[in-house]
């Protein structure tokens, strides 16, 4: 693997403070009417995103690849803020990879599945979201449903979001199922699929590594 390569790593939202409160959005938690989660029913997506990214983390580390988190442990600090922090050690440190690391929601409730985003048009991005979703497909095969978006030959989804626009270097964004689903919510919460998810993150990293 390339050595003058990061990983510039962002769980999305805010998390939970020294005092146990959430601090984010009220449309970034869900309370399920059973079940645990993160507390009393409650699933909130930046502790969900967090889990994961620092597992991501400590296996890059444990394999010697560099690796920055740009989000905080638990403050909701601004998307300017976490591009910046990227983009400053992309130009000054080494060169890299951004994944943003997310759950969704729909407004039904219903919805299921796993989603990679990248911006509107052919860019490196697409070759990573693509890495990316065969390794999930390899490591969770039937136990989670896929959303592709096949209308331009890729599975990626496309969309402007802020962190993967304006950032200097490739970057997806994934949307690991959906929090506010009690079926795709308990899969959030098992520490097996996290594993799983992560590593397959992992693998993303050192393949798009050879081909960025």
């Amino acid at each position: 693997m390339k050595t003058d390569f990061c990983v510039f790593l962002d769980a999305g939202h805010g998390g939970l403070d020294k005092t146990g409160k959430y601090v984010t959005a009220p449309s970034k938690q869900f309370k399920h009417d059973k079940g645990e989660f993160h507390g009393d029913g409650w699933f909130y997506e930046g502790v969900f995103n967090r889990i994961l990214t620092n597992r991501v983390a400590a296996k890059l580390t444990n394999l010697s690849v560099p690796n920055i988190i740009v989000s905080h442990e638990y403050l909701d600090i601004s998307l300017h803020y976490r591009v910046d922090l990227a983009n400053w050690y992309h130009k000054n440190y080494k060169k890299g990879l951004f994944i943003s690391n997310h759950a969704n929601a729909s407004s039904s409730g219903r919805a299921r599945g796993f989603e990679v985003y990248t911006t509107r048009g052919k860019t490196k991005s697409d070759e990573v979201a693509t890495l990316h979703y065969k390794n999930v497909q390899d490591l969770l095969g039937d136990r989670i449903k896929y959303r592709p978006e096949r209308s331009d030959g890729d599975v990626d989804r496309e969309a402007n979001f802020f962190v993967i626009k304006n950032t200097a270097m490739p970057a997806i964004l994934v949307e690991h199922l959906f929090f506010d689903n009690f079926d795709d919510a308990s899969l959030l919460v098992d520490d097996e699929i996290i594993e799983r998810f992560a590593e397959a993150q992992v693998r993303t990293v050192i393949e798009a590594a050879e081909v960025l």
